[in-house]
């Protein structure tokens, strides 16, 4: 495990939190493996993420 910060917008922090406590409620899976799998499905679509940070 590690722990890392990073600042972002409050309403996306907030959306991570909701979607986060969601999925934990629905699949009792520990917070620390449904922050994985997002992470992992984020990085599956890395270009699409590029893509948006530039405005295409």
């Amino acid at each position: 495990m590690d722990r890392r910060s990073w600042y972002m917008p409050k309403e996306s922090a907030d959306a991570l939190a909701a979607a986060l406590e969601e999925l934990h409620y629905d699949t009792r899976q520990p917070k620390h493996a449904i922050m994985a799998a997002l992470v992992a499905v984020a990085l599956e679509h890395l270009p699409a993420v590029e893509q948006r940070v530039r405005g295409e």
